[in-house]
C-alpha cells in the first residue's frame, strides 16, 4: 500500500497509508482543517544478492557458483 504526504497548515506534514483505490484526503484527522497532498519524488530500489547482474565481474560469480564459469550468462 502507497504511503501518502498530506500537509495541513495547522499540524504540518504528515504520512498516511492509503490504497491506490482510496479517495485522497480532504481533512486532517488530528484538527479536521482542510490538506493537500504533497506529490512527492520517487521512490527507488537497489538489487542486491546473488544472481543480480550488478555481480558480474566482481568477486562472486553471477550465476552464484561458488568457483567461476568458463562462460557466464552475462557475457563477462
Amino acid at each position: 500500500m502507497p504511503t501518502y504526504t498530506y500537509q495541513c497548515d495547522n499540524c504540518g506534514e504528515f504520512e498516511i497509508s492509503q490504497s491506490m483505490s482510496e479517495t485522497p484526503l480532504d481533512a486532517c484527522p488530528q484538527c479536521g482543517e482542510a490538506v493537500k497532498r504533497v506529490i512527492a519524488a520517487g521512490g527507488s530500489f537497489i538489487m542486491k544478492g546473488k544472481g543480480s547482474s550488478l555481480n558480474c565481474g566482481q568477486e562472486s560469480p553471477c550465476c552464484g557458483r561458488e568457483t567461476r564459469c568458463d562462460k557466464p550468462p552475462c557475457g563477462k
